[in-house]
């Protein structure tokens, strides 16, 4: 929990001819993230590399091409077949036999849909203040015709424009002859064109019993719009069913295209030579065992393998990045959010995560304390969790927030702002002013001296504790700070005589110069080559700017957590704030409603408006004033490969 599983590297020397099974075996234990083989054994890099992008192309193709039967369904998981792609190719086409004309069927009544609808609302539009029907012919959006057909030919002519929308409305009829109107849209011209062309169709003027047909017209489109959307129902219906059918299929093609493609990045990874492939990887310690004996396995003992400690390796190697694993409580995976919005802590640092929970969530409580404002944060986290399932983390590190705002309302004695409800448990904030400020300023020293342990911490853990000594966050700067600040508070708040001088001089400035003179310290111990690369007179300057960066910057960062008192005190004050102008517009007509409304909307704009700048500045103090004592190097996560739904380590 405090500091990242350990890893080894593990490199992996198989056959050739073994290679996609070894492979493909990797992929479902899903232990292994991969590395570059010559990133720490650089003779490698004059072996041959696999050449993957027309590879990775043709499962990408197919990708799609499944992707576009399954139009979002989720198919089941399972273990991944390994395909060839003619194999996936004969397989694939079966289904798309079966399902593309379907698709293709409805996608084409769902484009006669869109275009009949739009025909009816021109039409709606038209006629909808009376219109006459000589206006609407005339329509910039519609083509039409008047005109005669021999009666034989009439369902010929409406069989024509079926391909596109159209209504074929007959409204006289003769011996031989029927008189039609034609409408179709403006773009569709040629086709009404062509189509009476072929009728026989003989124009005809615009008589004064066609204007009746207008409304009939519009019904004849919606009721064919209405026939439309039969048939579309009966083709999804069928599509529907054919994929349900299909799904199976189409789920174990979709795991072995992905299988491909997850085995084609693997392969960018390896190194061969005619007749072996050479990879590497990172792993749990814990699981190295299990992968070692799976390839074994696999191979009948044919495979070269080679485990080594991760801190063995950048020993030898100190700039490999080896992957970071972190397994943490669910409790803790919203603070981990946090340390990532700054970066993954290296593989040798201590993972900050405890204590960005205890230090976070007391500054939010402490500058936002209040019962009613607390519970409105915790009921709005626990709804997000319930409501947005890939936000659970955010709506869980909502609901500590607001446990911690009620906490600290119950020490405030506040609830919504009033403090007459309760008593105050500890200090009421505008009561307390120097309380809440000497408190804050404690808790910041606290805060700071714990990154400094954390900065010494991680430099053993680095064996780096020798040049981290002279850091401007090492040993030597932590006990002068440690001691300027008990004289502070020695001369503040003791009564008595200040501290003798020589004592100032013993832990304040004697570490100073060790600090001053750290380049002839490490020449002398042999930890340098040259005590002033660059000469005396440069390496002192950079020095003596150094000591007053450290002066001002750690008495900066100090008083820098005032704010968390004083954003404690903004919160009271602007319930003061909002409790005079309810009072204010109680006076007027309708006073009481007034009140009211002023009182819940101010609430709702500190809880908001507040909750968001409380929010950020504890996250400044998070990350400027302590991160930047100890987070000094990042890493990456734990990434191994491994088929959707495998077995892969969580990494947090």
């Amino acid at each position: 929990m405090l500091v990242a599983e350990r890893m080894d590297r593990v490199s992996v020397a198989v056959l050739r001819t073994e290679m996609d099974a070894v492979l493909a075996e990797v992929a479902r234990l899903g232990v292994l993230h991969p590395t570059r083989v010559e990133e720490v054994d650089g003779w490698a890099g004059e072996l041959g590399s696999i050449e993957v992008e027309e590879r990775t192309a043709e499962f990408t193709k197919r990708r799609r091409r499944a992707a576009h039967l399954l139009e979002g369904a989720v198919p089941d998981g399972g273990e991944p077949e390994i395909l060839s792609l003619d194999a996936i190719d004969g397989r694939l086409a079966a289904v798309e036999d079966r399902l593309e004309p379907l698709i293709t069927a409805r996608n084409a009544i769902g484009e006669k849909q869109a275009e009949l609808r739009r025909l009816v609302e021109q039409l709606e539009a038209a006629t909808s203040t009376g219109l006459p029907l000589s206006r609407l012919m005339g329509s910039s959006f519609l083509s039409s015709a008047v005109g005669r057909v021999h009666a034989s030919q009439l369902a010929g002519l409406r069989r024509s424009l079926g391909g596109v929308p159209s209504v074929v409305m007959p409204y006289r009829e003769g011996d031989a002859e029927v008189s039609v109107l034609c409408v179709t849209l403006r773009r569709d011209q040629a086709v009404l064109t062509r189509a009476l062309r072929d009728a026989g169709f003989t124009a005809a003027e615009l008589t004064d019993d066609l204007s009746e047909a207008s409304a009939g017209m519009l019904e004849r489109a919606k009721d064919d719009l209405a026939s439309l959307d039969a048939e579309a129902a009966r083709a999804k219906a069928a599509l529907e069913a054919a994929r349900s059918e299909a799904l199976p299929e189409l789920g174990a093609l979709v795991r072995a295209i992905d299988a491909g493609l997850l085995l084609s990045r693997l392969q960018q990874y390896c190194r061969v030579t005619e007749k072996t492939c050479l990879f590497a990887g990172w792993t749990p310690s814990d699981q190295t065992a299990a992968l070692s004996a799976a390839i074994d396995r696999l191979t009948d003992g044919r495979a070269v393998i080679e485990a080594v400690d991760a801190g063995a390796v950048q020993g030898e190697a100190p700039e490999v990045d080896v992957p970071v694993l972190m397994r943490l409580p669910s409790v803790l995976r919203p603070f981990a959010l946090l340390v990532d919005l700054y970066g993954v802590p290296s593989y040798r640092m201590v993972n900050p995560t405890v204590f960005v929970a205890v230090t976070f969530l007391f500054m939010f409580g402490m500058m936002f304390g209040d019962v009613g404002h607390g519970l409105v944060l915790a009921a709005g986290g626990g709804v997000l969790m319930r409501r947005a399932p890939h936000l659970a983390d955010a709506g869980r590190l909502t609901m500590y927030c607001g446990a911690s705002s009620m906490a600290f309302g119950f020490l405030y004695g506040s609830v919504f702002g009033v403090e007459t409800w309760l008593p105050a448990l500890w200090v009421r904030p505008l009561e307390g002013i120097d309380t809440l400020f000497a408190v804050a300023v404690g808790f910041g020293v606290v805060m700071l001296s714990v990154g400094l342990l954390l900065n010494i911490a991680n430099a053993a853990r680095s064996k780096r504790l020798l040049h981290e000594f002279f850091d401007e966050s090492g040993p030597l700067v932590a006990v002068a700070y440690w001691a300027a600040v008990g004289f502070a508070v020695r001369y503040l708040f003791a009564s008595g005589p200040p501290p003798h001088a020589g004592l100032a001089v013993v832990f304040v400035a004697a570490p100073l110069t060790g600090f001053l003179l750290a380049g002839p310290i490490l020449r002398l111990v042999g930890a340098r080559d040259r005590a002033f690369p660059e000469g005396a007179v440069t390496y002192f300057a950079e020095r003596l700017v150094g000591v007053m960066e450290i002066l001002m910057g750690y008495l900066a960062n100090t008083v820098s957590f005032i704010r968390v008192a004083a954003f404690g005190l903004a919160h009271a004050g602007l319930f003061v704030a909002v409790f005079s102008i309810a009072e204010t517009v109680g006076r007027t007509p309708g006073g009481p409603l007034w009140s009211a409304l002023t009182l819940v909307a101010g609430n709702v704009v500190i809880i908001v408006l507040e909750g968001l700048v409380v929010t950020i500045q504890a996250l400044r103090l998070e990350y400027y004033e302590f991160f930047g004592k100890f987070f000094k190097s990042t890493g990456s996560k734990f990434d191994p490969v491994a088929y959707a739904g495998g077995a892969s380590e969580e990494s947090n």
